[in-house]
């Protein structure tokens, strides 16, 4: 073999050795990128209570706040809070402005097509709420009873949408965050409130003259940690994070300390 035709060889080898190298799909390590940095960056929705919101010094609180402050410091990293509101949290999640979401972020099948979960550290309960007086106990009771507030592209939208999908006469107003639509409730813009209990409570709990009540359940979700796809290493470390938080009753403190539910460990185990 001549000097020219090893060089076209060996040109082609290292052609090949290149393409194979670049159809290897690549992933940034964000456990590690947190450590190096020093700083773990969290997406939370402030204007979610009890879940998360400002007190009376405009500071940030409330139960997903403190589960990302006390995942900071176990960490023994600074945690930054990206604000973020309910319906662009997972975009924020996939445009790498944060590395996790700690947000009342529900674990459904079809959020876990684009985004991983840890397992569950919460537990939501979605609801619907009406005056008093008017008589609902099921999506059935729904059609001719006035507009309907919900958060878009929630849990909440979905079961709503999916209870009342052959309900007739059923008006649906969505909303861009909750708290819009919780001004279209208190306003008295509209009657029919879904939404989560938590919020629920809130709300009744700042507006002590509300009348508002629990008609019914729409499901429980478990409500997990959510991060990006293909991190192995922060879905590890995650888990063994949450089940060591539960099982020593920290996570179970800081939920009931804001929601006055106390998380049962064992149930949350098996929904995750």
């Amino acid at each position: 073999m001549n000097r020219r035709s090893a060089t076209v060889l060996l040109s082609g080898l290292f052609g090949l050795s290149l393409a194979g190298l670049s159809a290897v799909p690549a992933f940034a390590d964000t456990l590690d990128a947190i450590m190096q940095r020093k700083k773990l960056l969290v997406a939370i929705d402030l204007g979610n209570p009890p879940h998360g919101m400002m007190d009376s010094e405009f500071k940030p609180t409330g139960s997903d706040v403190e589960t990302a402050r006390l995942l900071a410091k176990d960490l023994g990293v600074e945690l930054e809070i990206v604000q973020v509101s309910t319906p662009n949290r997972v975009q924020f999640l996939l445009a790498n402005k944060a590395d996790m979401v700690i947000s009342a972020l529900s674990i459904t099948e079809e959020r876990k097509k684009v985004i991983d979960f840890s397992t569950a550290y919460a537990e939501l309960q979605c609801v619907v709420a009406a005056p008093k007086a008017m008589k609902i106990a099921s999506y059935a009771d729904l059609g001719d009873k006035g507009g309907i507030a919900v958060t878009r592209g929630t849990v909440n939208d979905q079961e709503l949408t999916r209870g009342t999908a052959n309900v007739k006469d059923v008006k649906i107003t969505r909303f861009e965050d909750d708290p819009t639509s919780t001004v279209a409730i208190t306003s008295g813009q509209l009657g029919i409130y879904a939404t989560s209990l938590p919020l629920l409570n809130q709300l009744r709990k700042d507006n002590p003259k509300l009348d508002l009540d629990t008609k019914f359940v729409m499901k429980g979700f478990p409500l997990g940690i959510a991060f990006r796809k293909n991190e192995p290493k922060l879905a590890a470390k995650l888990n063994e994070w949450v089940t060591t938080n539960l099982k020593n009753g920290k996570l179970v403190e800081i939920y009931d300390r804001y929601h006055g539910v106390k998380l049962v460990p064992a149930e949350l185990a098996a929904k995750s």
